[in-house]
């Protein structure tokens, strides 16, 4: 179940406003052929202003509007920020954490295991449900909660239930548990499961990820709770979404740590996504793509656009053509629509320089304009370019196991580094993927558990904690003819972090054809060999030392170069260094070649994406994320969508500044 329509649109806060001005608004996105609102997911102190006492004014002023307008409705649970009122009853609603109780005021801070704050948000969010009742006509969708978070929860009820959680896995038996996690190191054994410690306090970092592997199934497990209540609502064709952010290094950069999004996806019709950027010189469409490819991996289907930017930070206040590009661009990955965060420009408060479509004089602006133009263009092809099928021959491999694995064990050796250095989890798996992208070779994003077969190459980024399940899967794919390239530090570990005690990386040297036992942190060593590389090693190196693989490049050091940085075995590729990202293209060039994938000769600042639509047809989009125009030569037969234009191999289009091009074939 997924919208029948291209959704365009924003989140709208009439009670954000100065004054309400509910019939301005809507009329103006009606004029920009905008079909869709967000609403009420932030607000539950206006709706609940004291306990027991419920206010829906607001609510049903912006139903009554968009169904005089004609806009469509999703409707956000108000849960993911709590009236203060709620403190009086149970100050432990506020996450307690390893540093301590939160204090009230930010977004976010809530034990979500708490049975205080369950029992008021499913009261809050009935209460809402019923409100919205009468308005089924106007209502498309709900959004469960919003980015939700654990915040980190380490409260008492919390720890109890996880000790439950540990005892239930390991049958009771303590003696297992203790062997598992390695608690003698340092005298950490625990001698019962009634003597358990607090987990703040431990310094066993396989403990520690275990700890936060159970706060991830808590967010799955309140999203699904949220869902069971508004199954006693929604109507059929309504259906259920929830925004999925990343992991955030001053825009959307990687994998979300926190949370285990496929299996959270699992209680939704549709995956929906928000995407925050750089704009300006910096707009790469990189973050657009990952987001999309990730948004598309949760239910192996199409996703939404739920939030992105229309100005957004100061820094990052568009260009002209720059919303189009980015809108369209989400749509060539797979997305059904493209929501706004959000309408105006508030006048108060944390966020109120991220601007909205509005400034805060919330009169037509040149990025309303933009949206208006873009809006007319979406009237007349939506229905041809969005809900795009890709089917990519690569995908990237992720996993939240070793996302904390590799933070709880820096490469350095010294304390977690939570996502801030170049050989962090998300750093070396966007290395790959935005190496694809700019060779403008789409890919997909898979899990341990899924089907690969569709596949010709997987890559596998920093596969830290990998278990003797997930690495007989893998090598199951390479025996069927699956071309696989493995990075550092893959298959280290086990699902518990215990470091495997035989050759590295394990079970996987026969086909690898090389092993190491040292590993490093090199500077500025180069290479030499046969692929052409340039750049230097950097970060972190294993010391592969090459048994039945081709060495395709060592390292130029008197005392490295008998060890392979790029060995090649039969389909397996193994690199045992971090590179820049011209080597990584250059690997990823002479991978794909042996491999019998096509590389385009076209590369980035130009940017090709293409997908099937409902009606067969394939839709190609050429992009320019570059502030100069780009020729770009054409390679089979297509008609432009929009200006009806046909060409044909040979032929050169130019590509203005941010430009783009929409082709059929």
């Amino acid at each position: 179940m997924k919208p029948e329509q291209c959704l365009f649109g924003c989140a709208y806060y009439d009670e954000y406003m100065p004054a309400s001005r509910i019939d301005t608004d809507f009329k103006m996105m009606k004029d920009a052929n905008m079909n869709v609102i967000r609403i009420a997911e932030s607000t539950w102190s206006t709706w609940e202003p004291e306990e027991g006492v419920f206010n829906f004014r607001s609510l049903i002023q912006m139903l009554e509007g968009a169904r005089k307008y004609g806009l469509r409705v999703i409707i956000g649970t108000p849960t993911y920020a709590f009236p203060s009122w709620l403190l009086k009853i149970d100050p432990d609603v506020l996450a307690t954490t390893k540093t301590g109780k939160l204090l009230y005021g930010r977004r976010q801070l809530i034990d979500i295991i708490n049975p205080t704050y369950r029992k008021y948000a499913e009261r809050v969010t009935r209460k809402l449900l019923e409100a919205c009742n009468p308005y089924h006509d106007v209502i498309i969708g709900y959004q469960l909660d919003n980015e939700t978070r654990s915040a980190g929860s380490m409260g008492e009820v919390a720890q109890k239930i996880f000790v439950e959680r540990m005892k239930e896995k390991f049958n009771g038996d303590i003696s297992a548990f203790n062997q598992e996690f390695g608690l003698d190191y340092w005298s950490n054994r625990i001698p019962s499961w009634e003597d358990f410690p607090d987990v703040r306090g431990t310094i066993n970092g396989s403990l520690d990820a275990e700890y936060r592997a159970f706060l991830r199934d808590a967010i799955t497990e309140f999203l699904f709770f949220l869902k069971d209540i508004i199954d006693d609502y929604r109507m059929p064709g309504e259906f259920i979404t929830h925004n999925f952010d990343f992991s955030w290094i001053g825009h959307s950069f990687g994998l979300q740590p926190e949370v285990n999004q496929k299996d959270a996806a699992r209680c939704m019709d549709i995956a929906g996504v928000d995407i925050y950027h750089p704009s300006k010189e910096d707009l790469t469409g990189l973050e657009i793509a990952m987001g999309g490819a990730i948004g598309r991996s949760l239910k192996k289907d199409n996703y939404l656009v739920l939030e992105t930017q229309a100005q957004g930070r100061p820094s990052w206040t568009p260009y002209p053509g720059q919303l189009t590009l980015q809108a369209l661009s989400h749509l060539a990955s797979g997305s059904g629509g493209v929501m706004y965060w959000h309408w105006h420009s508030i006048h108060n408060s944390y966020e109120t320089y991220w601007k909205g479509i509005l400034s805060h004089d919330l009169q037509p602006n040149d990025p309303y304009r933009e949206l208006s133009d873009l809006g007319r263009l979406l009237l007349s092809a939506s229905e041809r370019i969005s809900y795009l099928k890709k089917t990519p021959s690569v995908a990237i491999m992720l996993d939240n196991r070793s996302l904390t694995g590799i933070d709880e064990f820096p490469s350095n050796g010294e304390e977690a580094f939570h996502g801030r250095s170049e050989d962090d989890y998300n750093h070396m798996m966007r290395l790959w993927f935005d190496s694809c992208m700019k060779l403008n070779v789409e890919a997909d994003f898979v899990y341990c558990d899924d089907d690969l077969s569709s596949y010709s190459l997987v890559i596998v980024p920093a596969l830290y904690s990998a278990s003797e399940i997930t690495i007989a899967r893998l090598r199951a794919f390479v025996e069927d003819g699956g071309h696989m390239i493995i990075t550092p530090r893959c298959f280290f570990s086990d699902e518990h972090l215990k470091v495997y005690a035989d050759a590295q990386p394990h079970g996987f040297t026969d086909l690898t054809g090389c092993t190491y036992n040292e590993f490093s942190s090199p500077l500025s060593i180069g290479f030499k060999g046969t692929l052409p590389l340039t750049g230097t090693a950097h970060s972190f190196m294993e010391y592969l030392i090459p048994s039945t693989a081709e060495v395709l490049s060592s390292y130029d050091h008197m005392y490295l170069g008998r060890f392979a940085a790029v060995a090649r075995l039969g389909n397996v590729t193994t690199v045992g260094c971090i590179l820049d990202e011209h080597d990584t293209m250059e690997v990823l060039k002479n991978t794909f070649a042996v491999s019998g994938i096509d590389a385009p000769d076209t590369v980035f600042p130009v940017s090709i994406k293409t997908g099937v639509n409902k009606y067969n047809e394939k839709i190609t989009f050429i992009f320019n994320y570059s502030m100069n125009a780009a020729d770009h030569q054409i390679t089979g037969s297509y008609k432009d969508l929009i200006t009806g234009e046909s060409l044909s191999s040979g032929q050169s289009i130019t590509l203005p500044p941010w430009g783009y091009r929409i082709f059929c074939s």
